[in-house]
């Protein structure tokens, strides 16, 4: 498959990720691409998130947690949560039906794979680096059971041959995810770039349910931008996540990138919540809220028995000590 060029896409080439404004109108794509750029950027930090919580699975809790389908056959019985940490974690994982969890590693492979041949950057004796990957995955699996101390062969330096072996490196999901946001240009020129997204977005959302984690969107606000005839504020609420580059306006569709943020809170104006609301909107304990006050040193625009902070302070004490909010 190649890149279709300017003259193969039609004149008015609309997202084929499909987003629409509120009134339900489809947003056009970028001049040469297949998807409108806040489509892109919320694919790009879907990716990036991706891999930033796949190392979590490996401290998600044995159980409490909702499953996202049966799991892998063959282990046993065990605990709902624990049985999608396995599926998403293993690369044997093959789902039987809709719904089913895959292996987080073997399916950004796979894209990464179908983007290095059509570019040809495809990796030499393909059939038995897949194979031999295969093993050093197994053998990944292996060395985390209780029992894999007693072998009388340390799974280490069986893999450790094998690798060097098969001139293998092992592949990570940080690797294949770095790579594919490499070529994400490319990607986004491309027909197929419609599943991708849709498999990124389900592999996604299985890993924040394995490790008990919500998508975090934090408002901050309503959107300034004049529109209509009497240049009325546009007023939808905005929202971003803490790996997005932009704040996109779902009304309206203008869009701010990160250094244009301070210039969106003097928008919003100041406002301001005491530590019981601004525990609710961000979902951290009152108690670490005072800590950051005393930390960071937050005016005070109440009184001493109801002190009220502004909430541009403090998201800027969240973005901190979350680290999302960095550029790059």
């Amino acid at each position: 498959m190649t890149a279709p060029t300017d003259t193969d896409l039609p004149a008015v080439q609309l997202c084929i990720l499909g987003c629409r404004n509120l009134a339900g109108k489809p947003f056009r794509a970028q001049h040469g691409y297949l998807t409108c750029d806040p489509c892109a950027d919320t694919l790009r930090a879907d990716l990036r998130e991706l891999a930033r919580s796949y190392p979590s699975l490996s401290a998600a809790p044995s159980g409490g947690g909702a499953s996202t389908g049966r799991g892998t056959p063959g282990f046993g019985s065990r605990s709902p949560a624990r049985d999608s940490v396995i599926a998403l974690t293993d690369r044997r994982t093959h789902s039987a039906e809709d719904g089913d969890p895959h292996s987080v590693l073997e399916v950004l492979s796979s894209w990464a794979d179908n983007v290095r041949e059509e570019v040809g950057l495809a990796r030499p004796d393909e059939i038995d680096q897949r194979q031999g990957q295969l093993l050093v995955g197994w053998l990944d699996f292996t060395a985390r059971q209780p029992w894999a101390g007693r072998l009388d062969t340390p799974l280490d330096q069986l893999r450790a041959e094998i690798t060097s072996q098969l001139g293998l490196k092992a592949r990570t999901v940080g690797d294949e995810a770095a790579f594919l946001a490499t070529w994400f240009a490319h990607m986004t020129r491309q027909y197929w770039v419609a599943d991708f997204a849709a498999e990124v977005r389900e592999l996604l959302s299985s890993v924040r349910t394995a490790i008990g984690a919500g998508e975090r969107r934090i408002p901050v606000g309503t959107c300034p931008t004049p529109v209509g005839v009497d240049a009325r504020p546009c007023g939808a609420r905005l929202r971003v996540r803490a790996d997005e580059d932009w704040i996109s306006c779902p009304k309206c569709r203008t869009r701010w990138p990160r250094t244009n943020w301070d210039e969106l809170s003097g928008a919003q104006g100041v406002p301001v919540s005491d530590v019981a609301m601004l525990s609710e909107w961000l979902r951290v304990p009152a108690g670490t809220l005072r800590r950051w006050r005393s930390e960071d040193g937050w005016p005070n625009h109440g009184t001493k028995r109801r002190p009220l902070y502004e909430r541009n302070a403090v998201l800027a004490s969240w973005q901190r000590r979350r680290g999302g909010l960095q550029a790059g």
